[in-house]
């Protein structure tokens, strides 16, 4: 017999309880375990579902079918790829023919192996996600965490850590320097400092972390001097090149060349990724409140099948972006303004399909957390979002191959302008 839709998601939340130890009370999960499970789950989709949804899913009487893009991402601490491989994978085996009944009464030693067999079954469901459950860690007293750079500005930027501790009891601590797991790594709890360095301009919440918990975070603004161009061939490299700005300005517009990607030795054969990055900490601008206004275009000499761009808004908490997409590859595009993220698969985005060999104006208005996003003068998208993510710390523009931004203008909440470059008009 199958299970339900319900069942499933059940079944979903209680391996996630045993894989990440939570402890429900009365049926819902304690703030501590709530921003743990946050933190997982968005280290291992990039999806940061908000405190709220999560509380919601795990309340007793909870009884909904969540949105499909929820439901891949819970399924993705249990490292499915999305929810229908959940479904198959779990699917209960067809029941045994039930057996006669036998009136010979069980000695002891036939009684023994289906012990045993029970224990292993037991022990085998408590670690089926493939690596055992992680015991919470006991904190005892104040816990350090803190931070210093060795350069004021620019990347590479070195941050020596320092930690303290000697209040926790675990089995093992390690750091992770962003929200990339695979930078997750392993800490001696007798010694104070660990040194790391940001290759990547941005936001970054560092996290000291015990077991599988969180025992702190602390806040890594690396900033650029205005505009830095940097290339990479995967989001796998973990060191960019770095472009000269010399020359990136030109007819009006900040583009960076093939020329220079070749002198800079990038392949420009093999498929690529551009960005600018522009990141400050500006004038009295929230995440709530503000709009964006700027022009972009790709180069028509882009060989690649979908080529895209991504304007980025990097906040205190998360990031808001959206992506638009070569016509014909709409099901690539996604945006995500605060919590809501919204992909190509499951929504209509096929106003993100643009001509993107031609100048595109985008525009991002944020009021009381309800954003419009609007595309050549027209309005295309709104989403209203719950979160409050903090001021606005930096920008970053991602191009498939070669493009260029012809303006950027950023206005706060009272409508004064906090950021203009026309790039030499």
């Amino acid at each position: 017999m199958s299970l339900t839709e319900k069942e499933y998601i059940a079944l979903c939340k209680q391996l996630i309880a045993e894989q990440l130890r939570l402890v429900p009370d009365n049926g819902t999960l304690r703030q501590r375990d709530l921003e743990c499970l946050a933190d997982s789950i968005e280290e291992k989709s990039g999806i940061r579902l908000s405190l709220s949804t999560l509380k919601r899913l795990w309340k007793k009487d909870y009884d909904q079918v969540p949105h499909p893009s929820t439901l891949q991402a819970l399924v993705s601490v249990l490292g499915y790829k999305d929810w229908q491989e959940f479904r198959l994978r779990q699917a209960p085996l067809p029941a045994a023919p039930v057996a006669e009944k036998r009136t010979r009464r069980l000695n002891r030693w036939m009684i023994l192996p289906v012990i045993a067999a029970l224990i292993v079954f037991s022990w085998l469901i408590a670690f089926r996600s493939g690596q055992p459950a992680s015991i919470k860690p006991l904190v005892k007293g104040p816990v350090t965490f803190t931070g210093n750079k060795t350069v004021a500005q620019g990347v590479p930027s070195t941050i020596v850590f320092n930690y303290d501790v000697s209040n926790v009891v675990a089995d093992s601590f390690f750091f992770q320097q962003s929200w990339n797991e695979r930078e997750r790594v392993q800490i001696d709890p007798g010694k104070h400092y660990y040194s790391a360095i940001y290759y990547y301009p941005g936001f970054h919440r560092a996290k000291l972390i015990a077991n599988d918990s969180i025992l702190k975070r602390f806040k890594v603004h690396i900033t650029t001097d205005g505009w830095l161009p940097l290339a990479h061939h995967s989001f796998q490299d973990s060191i960019p090149v770095y472009l000269p700005k010399d020359g990136a300005i030109k007819d009006g517009a900040l583009h960076i060349s093939r020329n220079a990607l070749t002198a800079a030795h990038m392949d420009i054969n093999k498929d690529l990724t551009l960005s600018y990055f522009n990141i400050r900490e500006f004038e009295d601008t929230y995440s709530d409140n503000f709009s964006l206004d700027t022009r972009v275009m790709l180069d028509s000499t882009n060989m690649n099948a979908c080529p895209g761009l991504r304007l980025v808004v990097i906040c205190e908490g998360d990031i808001f972006f959206v992506s638009m997409i070569r016509k014909g590859c709409e099901r690539n595009s996604n945006i995500k303004m605060g919590e809501v993220y919204e992909d190509g698969i499951q929504n209509d985005l096929s106003s993100f399909g643009r001509d993107l060999y031609k100048w595109q104006q985008v525009q991002i208005q944020v009021v009381n957390k309800q954003a419009t996003i609007s595309l050549d003068g027209q309005p295309v998208r709104t989403i209203r979002f719950k979160k409050d993510f903090g001021k606005i710390m930096g920008l970053a523009y991602h191009f498939t191959g070669t493009g260029g931004i012809d303006y950027v203008k950023l206005k706060n909440g009272k409508n004064k302008m906090v950021y203009e470059d026309e790039f030499g008009k």
